[in-house]
């Protein structure tokens, strides 16, 4: 799928920052799924879509906008919630693992962990 928004970066092109918020936005949801986070679903929904503000090409539009329309809504519970915010965030890295394939999120930090 192809993003609604043209930011000029290409689909090759993720910043380190874009990866670090996709990494923490995934740690966030691991809490949230074992009970563990503090952040509502709805405080997840828009970490997601922030982070997908960043990948404009992996995400459609339109498909975020049902998923907030879901999300926001009372029709679902917590769980398909935070299930439907996961399906989104592994969407992204799926168009992310295609262009890039598997990467360390800084590789600083794991040059200077093996030190």
């Amino acid at each position: 799928m192809t993003g609604g928004k043209s930011t000029g970066r290409t689909a090759g092109e993720a910043s380190a920052k874009a990866r670090r918020e996709l990494a923490a936005l995934n740690d966030a949801l691991t809490l949230a799924e074992r009970g563990l986070g503090r952040q509502s679903t709805a405080a997840l929904m828009a970490r997601l879509l922030r982070v997908a503000a960043m990948y404009p090409r992996s995400v459609d539009d339109t498909l975020m906008w049902q998923v907030t329309d879901l999300v926001t809504g009372d029709d679902v519970s917590d769980t398909v919630k935070l299930t439907l915010i996961r399906m989104g965030w592994a969407s992204i890295v799926q168009a992310q693992f295609r262009v890039h394939g598997l990467r360390m999120v800084e590789r600083r930090v794991a040059v200077r962990a093996a030190a």
